[in-house]
């Protein structure tokens, strides 16, 4: 007999914004429609059908927030406001963001929503966005607003919800009220998730499982050096060993799922399949009783050649006197699922894992065998055309009727088949490739493990002064969200997505309110993302010298005709939802001088008081310009020139050299910045309030130019 055990590893990191209170990316209450809900609901059409759920904590207490409609989502609130409504930058955040998804699957099977792609266009930029909100009409934002919503409802949603039914029929000219129905039935189902969980756990068709809470990566946790047991020659900064952390994610996530289920779990799958003979103690001592990670770990513990045969049965590890059971999923049957069959029929899909699996049964000899096939359970769906139905409904008919094989939970098939082999080791290593190179192998992954190293040291360095217990209790609570694997996970070159810039943000806001938590000023090294600069080329490049009137105001058009010029970008980290407070600046210089103009945000200047520019040099001399965001007359306009010298000291003096009214214009010498001719500047533009930054230009890298020389016009002549 084979027994197939299905896990299905269903996570999200936390996406609430410490200084804004909202979540930044919808994906929680998208998924939730979706993958959470079909795969959950498609097991009450298959009795026999046993599985395993693994659901981490912080996507459970996601989900709870918005089950309580506590959560305050910036895409959520775009959909919300009446189109009619919107402002330009909300209608550019909109066209910019609500395409986001397969679009084979999830936009161009839909006419309506394929043509307002189509019209946007596949690739955007800010000067593209510029140049289109005008053209889309209120009821094509509205349709924007409907489809993006509607498109991410999976097929049990489908099948059991007409109002959903009905908007994917009538396909446009959505009114408010259908859009404000579809968000109805979107919290509804948001609101049966858990319970739709319990009750299957209660009834025993499924058993579910647990991750450390914010899904960190367990043994660079317990030790940071451990990444070097797969990679001795990686280099790594300073030194991180806190076991103590480990443990308190382990134990918050057994407490949580104690609350919301009603028992602890007993299994555990450790983030990223991550695992160390270190953390068996602490896994045991909070009561798992086994966990689970990638065939690779397995073969390098045993330390033999492919040896396929063992993979399929349970094992006992050991460390300390501690003991856990331990099963290794089949990786390829679980890439077949997640990676090949979505491009398949799916009833010869089904087939071919059936097969597969018959194959493994007749290798075998006689008894019960395990195979485990664990993976993501809810991003593979976006590119099976019918959000993987078909397929599943095929592949767990062919399961459940064939007397060969039995579908079990975990638990209860290491209840009745307790492992009888101890490996010699438990191998120190993740999923990809069995090393931990992904979250901690690049410079970026440092910088940010750094970071963290810091401001943890400054939290237990200042802990004995904290003297109310509920501000204990949440900048600690900061510091375990920033140790989730998902922020390290985008650092480095490896992976790609739209939304790099504000997992960074995220995660630096999360230490950042270690700080403002216990009333100290945000340290400068959290303040700049961890990307690595990179020179961005703004639409226009400085072509000639400047001589500006200082006065701010709109002088004569020739004035800033031969500057740089870079164009506000609308981004989803936005603290005011879209709403920027600037349109964009010049920059440019003469032979003595750098000139930056900053021209206001009709839409934003409304909350811009109190906000600080600052203009930041990188290299090759560090310094800022800082001056207020105020487009008025002033008697008394100033700037503060902050400059390091050698030893690292900041040098302060203020110039009178501003002009602030219809625009702002200022001027520094290039002699007072330290720069000389034919040096090349790099440099930024921030905003920020009370020590925090709300937007930055461009949002990752940075502009540069050369200083000019005599030579200067002469060179661009002959270019």
């Amino acid at each position: 007999m084979l027994c197939v055990a299905f896990l299905w590893h269903m996570h999200q990191p936390y996406y609430r914004d410490p200084l804004s209170g909202h979540y930044t990316l919808p994906w929680v209450r998208l998924h939730a429609c979706k993958g959470y809900y079909d795969m959950a609901s498609l097991l009450d059409d298959y009795p026999p059908l046993r599985q395993t759920f693994n659901l981490v904590p912080s996507l459970l207490r996601q989900i709870e927030e918005y089950a309580q409609e506590q959560a305050k989502d910036v895409f959520l609130e775009h959909t919300r406001k009446p189109a009619a409504d919107l402002t330009p930058a909300e209608k550019k955040f909109i066209l910019a963001n609500f395409f986001t998804g397969n679009w084979e699957t999830m936009v161009k099977p839909y006419p309506a929503y394929w043509a307002l792609l189509q019209k946007r266009g596949a690739q955007i930029s800010s000067y593209r966005l510029e140049e289109i909100w005008p053209q889309f009409s209120t009821q094509e934002l509205r349709d924007l607003q409907v489809w993006f919503n509607l498109t991410w409802f999976g097929f049990r949603a489908r099948a059991e919800k007409e109002e959903v039914r009905e908007l994917i029929n009538k396909g446009r000219m959505f009114s408010e009220d259908d859009k404000q129905c579809l968000l109805k039935v979107q919290r509804e189902i948001i609101k049966e998730i858990i319970p739709l969980y319990r009750r299957l756990e209660e009834k025993g068709q499924i058993e579910i499982t647990t991750s450390p809470f914010y899904h960190p990566i367990l043994p660079l946790l317990i030790d940071w050096s451990f990444a070097r047991r797969a990679m001795p020659e990686l280099a790594l900064p300073s030194s991180f060993a806190h076991p103590e952390d480990a443990a308190a994610q382990i134990n918050k996530a057994v407490i949580y799922q104690q609350r919301i289920f009603g028992h602890p779990p007993v299994g555990l799958w450790p983030a990223e399949g991550a695992v160390c003979p270190e953390m068996i103690p602490l896994v045991k001592k909070a009561g798992i009783q086994w966990m689970a990670s990638d065939e690779g770990i397995l073969f390098k513990s045993l330390a033999k050649d492919n040896p396929r045969n063992l993979l399929y049965r349970p094992y006992r590890v050991e460390y300390a006197g501690a003991e856990v059971y331990m099963v290794f999923r089949d990786r390829n049957l679980a890439d077949l699922i997640g990676f090949t069959y979505a491009k398949n029929d799916p009833q010869m899909a089904a087939q071919d894992l059936v097969y597969h699996l018959q194959n493994i049964r007749r290798s075998l000899p006689a008894g019960h065998h395990l195979v485990c096939i664990a993976l993501d359970g809810e991003n593979a769906w976006e590119y099976y055309p019918d959000g993987g139905q078909e397929f599943l409904k095929r592949l767990y008919t062919y399961i459940t009727q064939d007397p060969a094989l039995e579908p079990v939970r975990l638990k209860d098939f290491l209840l009745a088949y307790p492992p009888t082999t101890t490996l010699p080791f438990l191998y120190t290593g993740s999923w990809i490739n069995q090393n931990f190179k992904i979250w901690i192998g690049h410079a970026e992954d440092q910088q940010a493990w750094d970071n963290l190293r810091r401001t943890r040291n400054f939290l237990t360095d200042n802990e004995p002064k904290i003297t109310n217990e509920e501000i204990r209790q949440s900048v600690w609570e900061e510091i375990y969200i920033a140790e989730g694997s998902d922020w390290f996970w985008w650092y480095g070159d490896e992976f790609s997505s739209a939304h790099k810039e504000e997992f960074d943000r995220l995660f630096r806001a999360h230490l950042m309110q270690v700080h403002l938590l216990l009333n100290s000023p945000v340290p400068e090294y959290l303040r700049n993302p961890i990307f690595l600069p990179r020179e961005v080329k703004p639409p226009l490049e400085p072509l000639g010298l400047l001589k500006p009137t200082l006065d701010g105001r709109i002088t004569h058009f020739y004035e800033w005709a031969e500057a740089g010029y870079y164009a506000a970008e609308p981004l989803s980290s936005s603290m005011f939802q879209g709403q920027m407070l600037i349109n964009g600046f010049y920059y440019g210089f003469d032979l003595h001088n750098f000139f930056i103009r900053i021209d206001p945000s009709n839409s934003g200047l409304a909350g811009a008081e109190e906000m600080t520019v600052q203009i930041i040099f990188l290299h090759p001399r560090e310094g800022r310009i800082e001056f207020p965001l105020v487009f008025q007359e002033k008697a008394n306009p100033f700037y503060l020139l902050v400059i390091k010298n050698e030893k690292g000291e900041e040098l302060k003096q203020t110039s009178n050299q501003i002009g602030a009214q219809q625009i702002i214009e200022l001027s520094v010498p290039f002699a007072l910045l330290g720069f000389k001719a034919k040096e090349k500047v790099s440099f930024c533009l921030q905003i920020q309030k009370d020590g925090l930054i709300w937007e930055r230009y461009p949002s990752q890298g940075y502009l540069s130019f050369t200083v000019p020389d005599q030579d200067f016009l002469v060179s661009m002549w002959q270019v």
